[in-house]
Formats: structure tokens, C-alpha cells, sequence
């Protein structure tokens, strides 16, 4: 499913402080001024962020890129921008997952990119952290995300349940549950939760994480092993 021209012109519509601007054949550009109003716990919260919206011509598969334009914070990992200052939202098993229970531009402005600058709002006056909680960066901020959702304790665990959602369902079904049981993922109750996020990413994208995550673990593992030794072998 491909962008619709009419998602564009509600969106479009309902935040008249953001414009069309120019870009090629496979995405849309929306440029202008995004404006928080939230009243919460934190007390009223107002203010006004210029952004890009760079949106791939197949959204809501693929995800927005998004940009604050106005350099109103540092673009640096403390901040959660990435190395090309683009807005580090979530990780993507996440964003997806938000953008399929709302499928339309304006759903993804409210689901990842408002929290996103509500953070960073109160991150500028003055809070310590982000207040929706923050992941680390790169592949560790990826495995902290998996074993958050699905309350697993282990990479091992992390890098079974991926392999799981990389196989067809009548496959992955039959294998050992990740969640430590020891039976087959249909006789557990973590199934419920394998079934709702099976279509989240599709699975070569959850084939291609399991393999990082793997060889990062292989390596970090074959590290552990080779300092061990040198603590053991005493120095001639």
C-alpha cells in the first residue's frame, strides 16, 4: 500500500503550518512548523519545532525521516539523533509497530514523532532524561528493545525469538519457545505475543537484525574468550 494523495491533503489540512516541498519520484517532502500544546502532569506544554518529513512513497511500509531544521538542540546521541541529524524516534521493530495500529501520516506525527519532541521540550527545561524512557544507541539500543517488549532476560533469547519471526508461522511454531519453558512456541502463552508482532516487520527484515545481533554476539563472545587467556597465560 502506497501513500494516498488524500492522506496528504488531510494531513495536510489539519496542519496548514506544513507545506509540500520539492523531492523526487519516490518520496514527499513536507516542510514547516510543528506545535506542541499539551497540558499533563508536567504542566502545560507549548512550543513550536521547524521540521522535514521526508516520506517514502511507500509509507506506511517504510518508515518517515524526520529533521528539526532550526538546530534548537545539539544533533548528537544525547540528544537521539542519528549520524545523518536525523531524528532518532525508536527502533524501528517499534515504529513499525506504531505506525501499523495507525496507518496514516497523522498517526505517525501523534505515535512517534509529538512523544519524540515532547521529550525533548522538558529535556531542554531542565528534565534529566527522556521522559518515555530512553534505548541506547545501535544494535545494543535494538536488543534492549526486543528484550523490553517480549520481557526477555538473554541475547541467546533475543536471537531465538528472531529467528522464530524469520520463518514461516507454520515453521516457527514448532520450535523451542525463546521464552525458556521448554515447549514448542504454540503450547506457551508467549505465542500471543509472537502472533501480534509476526506481521509488524516482514520476515527478511527480522532475518537480517538476527544475523547483526549474532555476529555481534559471536564476536563479543570469541573477545570474553580471548581475554580470559591472556588474564591465565602469565606474561613471559
Amino acid at each position: 500500500m502506497d501513500i494516498k494523495t488524500n492522506d496528504l491533503e488531510l494531513f495536510l489540512e489539519k496542519y496548514p503550518q506544513m507545506s509540500l516541498a520539492p523531492s523526487n519520484k519516490d518520496e514527499h517532502i513536507i516542510q514547516g512548523v510543528l506545535s506542541l500544546d499539551i497540558d499533563d502532569q508536567y504542566g502545560v506544554i507549548k512550543d513550536d519545532f521547524f521540521i522535514k518529513i521526508v516520506i517514502p512513497e511507500n509509507f506506511p511500509v517504510d518508515i518517515p525521516t524526520v529533521y528539526e531544521l532550526e538546530d534548537r538542540f545539539p544533533k548528537t546521541s544525547d540528544y537521539h539523533t542519528n549520524p545523518d541529524s536525523s531524528l532518532c524516534l525508536g527502533s524501528k521493530m517499534s515504529l513499525k509497530k506504531r505506525i501499523k495500529e495507525t496507518p496514516t501520516l497523522e498517526g505517525f506525527i501523534h505515535s512517534c514523532v509529538v512523544p519524540y519532541l515532547y521529550a525533548i521540550t522538558l529535556y531542554l527545561q531542565g528534565k534529566e532524561c527522556f521522559v518515555f524512557g530512553e534505548l541506547s544507541h545501535g544494535l545494543v539500543g535494538i536488543i534492549q528493545d526486543y528484550m523490553g517488549v517480549f520481557e526477555l532476560s538473554s541475547i541467546e533469547q533475543v536471537i531465538k525469538l528472531l529467528e522464530i519471526l524469520s520463518l514461516k508461522s507454520n515453521q516457527g511454531n514448532k520450535k523451542e519457545c525463546p521464552c525458556g519453558c521448554n515447549r514448542i512456541v504454540t503450547k506457551c502463552s508467549f505465542h500471543k505475543k509472537i502472533v501480534e508482532y509476526r506481521n509488524v516487520m516482514t520476515r527478511k527484515e527480522y532475518e537480517e537484525e538476527r544475523k547483526l545481533i549474532s555476529l555481534a554476539f559471536d564476536i563479543w563472545k570469541k573477545e570474553s574468550i580471548e581475554k580470559k587467556k591472556r588474564k591465565v597465560i602469565p606474561l613471559a
